[in-house]
């Protein structure tokens, strides 16, 4: 196999962890195991297609952000429902995921195509995900992660709306902006590349 392609195949393997993890019971340490190599995955295949000469590549970034948001559906419902968090919870988790769909509008408005972005935020919110899952097998306890949840609920509603301005503000969509402050210069490379 060609080097330039393991980011992909690192990419595509996530699909198939996460979707293993759909029939497994959840906490189990075979179930926990496939989540963190799954997260892992998510973690090193982005930093290895931009080393690897030819690597990077429009298809890559499509498929990493699909595979994210395909760990994030199958660990809000499979994953978290396992967990032993206040009730109340539940419908305020529910809308924001709702809410963090809903971040495709600006982009389906203005550029016709639906994308989500890379920023730090959108990593950030990705990773204390994954953290809250390994945080409650290790400790468990109700009021703890209910608190986790509190705070990334609230993540969540403040991140999304970062990326629903910042896609918005783009004249072009570029997935791989990392927040508000690359904004002019991705805007000025697009117009110098089409001026």
């Amino acid at each position: 196999m060609k080097l330039r392609y393991v980011p992909n195949v690192i990419t595509l393997s996530r699909f198939i962890l996460v979707s293993l993890l759909i029939f497994l019971t959840p906490f189990t340490p075979l179930s926990m195991v496939i989540y963190i190599v799954a997260g892992l995955s998510d973690m090193v295949d982005g930093p290895l297609a931009r080393s690897i000469k030819g690597a990077k590549s429009n298809l890559g970034a499509e498929l990493d952000s699909i595979a994210d948001l395909y760990m994030v559906v199958v660990s809000v419902f499979f994953i978290v429902p396992a967990m032993s968090i206040s009730h109340w919870l539940w419908p305020a988790i529910l809308v924001a995921l709702t809410f963090k769909m809903m971040s495709a509008v600006p982009g389906i408005l203005k550029h016709r195509k639906v994308f989500f972005l890379h920023t730090l935020s959108n990593k950030f919110l990705g990773f204390i995900l994954f953290i809250a899952v390994i945080l409650y097998f290790i400790f468990g306890g109700i009021t703890a992660i209910s608190i986790y949840f509190v705070c990334m609920i609230v993540a969540v509603f403040i991140i999304t709306l970062e990326e629903m301005v910042i896609i918005s503000l783009l004249e072009y969509p570029s997935k791989n902006i990392r927040g508000f402050w690359q904004i002019k210069m991705v805007n000025e490379r697009y117009r110098n590349s089409n001026g």
